[in-house]
């Protein structure tokens, strides 16, 4: 995936439609859509994803507004869920568009960034190679803390497991071409994990990603945001969390196995293969049914996985011995610091090649912080 950047020349709009998901909004999605509708967008969708009574009123206002699309939820059934309403309701009941913006309700978006966005999106060469435009926010001066830190952390996450390198992982206001939205309507995710979906469909087909920047705007230090950096990034990433203690308890199956077998045999070759025998036949069950999730056949996962096992397991004789000559360590220190590098590939590997499984779910229709 790579990112370029760049500033937009003026064009028309009127083959951009806006999507707005919205979760009980108030008063400032009604001046946000007003703003929106000076300029020659072609649509504004706004899903109101099981909003409460409350917010019954501004969703009449933008109801009776011209070129404004209200669709409904009802129940809140989550960000991921929300935008997939409106890609759907884009590609059955518009007239032929050149693509969507993604914005937010909460007031973090301005209608000049947005403007902009759907500016770069029409370029003819993201046209061309159906990209992805990101609308990247600096992080820099008065940010609230839980942003600034769940950004980094997203973008740490993002980079070490995908390869993937953007400013800013999390953002909502996004550039999307029409040829993009039919596969993003079959990722995985009814939440805020949805929007990392994409940027990891992104990366494995290779697709372009354009990351233009825009202002960093906080309304009230954020507070009127949802998301809440611990509870719901844990939920972005626990795919990964259950993943690591998946490996805690096959690292002691496979350590256990490996002492007993190299104080019995002495042999590193023959310890090795009985502690990865075992381990690994209860790391493929312990991922397949609780970290991935994945269902159907284990023939075609368990094939992969044996290759993979394979593969590392030629690695890590290969590192141990490594370290051995080097450096003069212990068999078991030796291993344990190969097995440790080796984990992050391993995941990598089974997440995107041998289970091919969804991500756990995070909560509403907001972008996060």
């Amino acid at each position: 995936m790579t990112a370029v950047t760049g500033a937009p020349s003026e064009v028309s709009l009127s083959a951009v439609a806006v999507i707005v998901p919205a979760y009980n909004p108030g008063p400032v999605l009604l001046t946000l859509v007003q703003q929106l509708l000076l300029h020659d967008f072609a649509e504004v969708v706004v899903v109101n994803d099981g909003s409460s009574p409350a917010s019954a009123e501004v969703f009449a206002a933008l109801a009776a507004l011209p070129r404004v699309q209200v669709v409904s939820h009802a129940i809140n059934a989550g960000k991921g869920r929300a935008l997939k309403t409106a890609f759907n309701h884009c590609l059955l009941h518009q007239p032929p568009l050149l693509g969507v913006v993604t914005a937010d309700a909460d007031g973090q978006h301005s209608p000049q960034d947005i403007v902009k966005i759907a500016a770069c999106l029409l370029q003819p060469v993201n046209q061309a190679d159906a990209a992805l435009v990101l609308g990247v926010r600096e992080f820099s001066g008065d940010v609230p803390l839980r942003s600034r830190f769940g950004n980094a952390l997203s973008r740490g996450v993002f980079r070490l497991l995908y390869g993937i390198k953007v400013r800013d992982t999390q953002t909502g206001l996004r550039g999307l071409p029409m040829s993009l939205l039919p596969s993003l309507l079959q990722l995985a995710g009814e939440r805020y994990e949805y929007e990392s979906s994409m940027l990891i469909a992104m990366s494995r087909q290779q697709r372009r990603v354009h990351e233009q920047t825009i202002d960093t705007i906080y309304v009230d230090d954020n507070r009127g945001s949802h998301f809440n950096v611990v509870r719901d990034s844990m939920k972005i990433y626990f795919v990964l969390l259950r993943f690591v203690l998946s490996s805690l308890l096959t690292s002691g199956v496979d350590f256990l196995v490996f002492f007993l077998a190299f104080t019995m045999t002495a042999s590193l070759p023959l310890s090795m293969l009985w502690g990865r025998g075992v381990a690994q036949g209860v790391n493929f069950l312990v991922n397949k049914r609780m970290v991935f999730r994945q269902g159907g056949s284990s023939y075609g996962a368990f094939g992969r996985y044996l290759a993979l096992v394979v593969v590392l397991g030629l690695l890590s004789l290969l590192l141990i011995h490594e370290l051995q000559q080097l450096f003069g360590m212990s068999t078991l220190i030796a291993k344990l610091l190969a097995e440790s590098g080796l984990f992050v590939l391993s995941f990598s590997v089974q997440h995107d090649l041998v289970f091919r499984a969804a991500s756990d779910a995070s909560h509403d229709s907001e972008t996060p912080p």
